[in-house]
């Protein structure tokens, strides 16, 4: 533990020796905004201030306080705008407050954070591994620090994430990143707590996101971006949000690590206001699939942090599309949210340590509820290797994946009852009944096995990348549901919107047709471009103008596409994008489920059931499992009959079934057609 310290005392003292040199060159002084209250009447009017060049810091009453140059306070009060200048030369008072210092605490330049996460990474091997992530445009290092037990390894343990500075002249979001790291660092073997949240998850902070704009002072990267606005959940309609959906490298940095490691909790530090903005800012409309559980924690970390007010982001803040929280909650079901920590947005020095400790407990918080809820390892049944997988959580029917490299998988939920779909392209779907117990923070564990299947297709749309935003009050459909195969739950692409998904593993030229995709509602047609890069260059393969559409990549003289983009002429509702199969109708392998009526009575009993269905010409399954959702027996019925009564409830072993709870559920043709409760009694 001495070590720990030893390496942070000693990099104190290197980083004031450079500072000494660096400083000044190292931090710019952007050209003078003022701190400026505006009268607006409505919230489109924070579209029009954006446009103009006003930077939107908070929203209270009938104003919006930001900064201004004073060029933008001409057009403000030639376009009719009322305004008071609350502060002159806003950015002056930013410059001058990263120069100052406290004992404990000060902002560093960027040579010196580069320096002194080398120095934190060398002294503390055991718990930390520091990764480059990427280079921002003006070739800076952003780099992220994980800090667990084995930090070599990805381990089977529920990883969370936190970042800041995504605005660059938000310093303080920085400083809490930084200073958390000092405090697990120190606290590692001393603290309880903090060692066995190091020993039991994976804590990736990355608290530099944008280093161009950290160093110019600019809520903007080297190219003028708003990273904040360049993430692909309903990218564009924005001011400064780039040429294209994860156009900055920035954001590209980002991405390969969240595809890489699925995160159960993001938390983005942001300045200028304080309040816990969560999913979604993209619309105003109380759609938020799993809003139960993101308000959960949200009103932990508010409890344990200041009582920061929390909400939907579009409305306890103002509307913004290709922000990060929606789309870590949208792409992967991350319970996400940007949490603005203090109403300056780079404080004195003095302000860091109280700043932070108003947040630790908070996050530390969130790093012990990871662990709750459902978590499991999905492997191939036959070879005992890890799978990507999709998580499919009901009945919100919401989505997250396994890891890649090892087949674990955690998502935060409630007590409650749930079902659990797992699918992967190749392999036949694996349904659980979960319940996770009203028992503080317990968590279910899930083995699951998955068998391959050769019937259905290999190859389907694996995870969203990007799209193009919608006007969300004529369009409540989601990006995912034209993921997997086809269901007949379709993502609506209206007119000149577009998408782009990653295959689940590139599509190959073969002879004939290579892959087919799948509209199942609309009448409009979608142009279809493919490409091995997530960003193009895109090669126009057709136009998909059909309930079903098949193309060639030979079309396009190319011998395989990971990524397809689909562009809408008119109203297109995308249900899949599969792997080609010639001998294969959509019934043959649809999840459209049977229409059968199925009940069983009585429901608390201690002997016996009775099942009653209509004639069926299929075998039925009724699977039973106990109360944390462990499956206990499997009992086939013939078919053409109507009804079977179960005399004795057992188990696989054919051991009476212990007094409790159970769920019953009933299967035919792979599809599960009604699910039921009984109570065991004492017998």
């Amino acid at each position: 533990m001495v070590r720990h310290i030893k390496g942070l005392a000693f990099f104190a003292l290197v980083s004031l020796i450079i500072s000494t040199n660096l400083e000044a060159q190292e931090v710019k002084l952007l050209p003078r905004r003022d701190l400026v209250e505006v009268k607006i009447n409505n919230f489109s009017a924070i579209k029009t201030l954006e446009s103009l060049g006003f930077i939107v810091n908070r929203i209270q009453n009938n104003t919006c306080i930001g900064e201004a140059t004073p060029e933008v306070l001409t057009l403000l009060k030639n376009c009719g705008f009322l305004y008071q200048v609350l502060q002159v030369n806003i950015t002056q008072t930013y410059y001058e407050n990263f120069f100052t210092e406290v004992q404990k605490a000060r902002y560093l330049t960027y040579t010196e954070f580069i320096d002194t996460m080398t120095v934190i990474a060398s002294n503390n091997p055991a718990i930390c591994k520091l990764e480059t992530l990427g280079l921002s445009h003006q070739n800076r290092l952003i780099l992220a620090l994980k800090i667990s037990d084995n930090p070599a390894n990805d381990e089977a343990e529920p990883a969370v994430y936190f970042d800041g500075a995504i605005h660059g002249d938000e310093k303080i979001g920085w400083a809490v990143c930084f200073e958390f790291i000092k405090y697990l660092l120190t606290n590692y073997n001393i603290n309880p707590v903090v060692t066995n949240l190091i020993n039991n998850r994976e804590i990736w902070i990355v608290p530099m996101i944008n280093p161009d704009g950290y160093v110019n002072n600019s809520r903007y990267n080297g190219r003028t971006v708003d990273l904040n606005r360049n993430f692909g959940w309903m990218w564009g309609n924005e001011y400064n949000c780039g040429s294209d959906a994860f156009s900055e490298n920035e954001a590209i940095a980002f991405y390969n690590l969240f595809v890489k490691q699925p995160f159960v909790v993001y938390t983005s530090y942001h300045a200028g206001d304080s309040v816990i903005s969560c999913p979604w800012s993209y619309t105003a409309n109380d759609s938020v699939p799993e809003k139960f559980i993101i308000w959960h924690l949200a009103q932990g970390y508010s409890q344990r942090g200041n009582n920061y007010p929390y909400g939907q982001g579009a409305i306890i803040m103002y509307l913004i599309n290709g922000s990060s929280k929606d789309y870590c909650y949208g792409v992967a079901g991350a319970v996400s949210w940007s949490i603005e920590v203090h109403n300056i947005k780079t404080p004195p020095a003095s302000a860091i340590i109280p700043t932070f400790n108003i947040n630790r407990d908070a996050m530390l918080y969130l790093c012990h509820k990871a662990g709750q809820g459902i978590y499991g390892i999905i492997t191939d049944s036959l070879t005992g290797e890890p799978i990507y997988a999709q998580i499919w959580v009901q009945p919100r029917n919401w989505l997250s994946y396994s890891s890649p490299t090892n087949g674990d998988f955690y998502r935060f939920y409630l007590p409650g009852l749930y079902t659990v779909k797992i699918r992967a392209p190749g392999y036949q779907d694996v349904e659980r009944l979960v319940f996770v117990p009203n028992t503080g923070d317990s968590s279910v564990f899930l083995d699951i096995k998955m068998l391959p299947d050769s019937i259905r297709p290999a190859n389907y749309a694996m995870r969203v990348v990007a799209t193009r935003f919608v006007t969300p009050s004529a369009n409540l459909t989601y990006p995912i549901r034209a993921l997997g195969l086809r269901d007949n739950i379709h993502y609506q692409l209206d007119n000149t919107k577009w998408i782009i998904v990653e295959m689940a593993k590139p599509l190959r030229n073969n002879s004939g047709f290579d892959f087919t995709v799948i509209r199942s509602s609309g009448t409009g047609t979608a142009t279809v471009k493919v490409s091995n890069y997530r960003n193009g260059p895109w090669i126009t393969v057709g136009t998909a103008n059909a309930p079903q559409t098949h193309f060639d990549l030979a079309t396009a003289n190319i011998d395989s596409a990971r990524y397809v983009r689909l562009e809408a002429s008119g109203t297109f509702g995308l249900d899949a994008i599969e792997e080609y199969r010639a001998s294969t109708e959509i019934s043959d392998y649809s999840y459209s489920m049977p229409q059968v009526n199925f009940t069983l009575s009585p429901k608390i009993t201690s002997t016996a059931i009775l099942f009653n269905y209509t004639t069926l010409n299929q075998k039925l399954e009724v699977l039973i499992y106990d109360a944390l959702g462990a499956h206990k027996n499997t009992i086939l019925i013939t078919p053409n009959s109507n009804c079977y009564y179960l005399y004795n409830l057992t188990d696989k072993n054919n051991n009476r079934l212990r007094p409790g709870v159970y769920f019953i559920k009933a299967k035919v043709g792979g599809s599960i057609i009604a699910s039921e409760k009984v109570i065991v009694l004492n017998r």
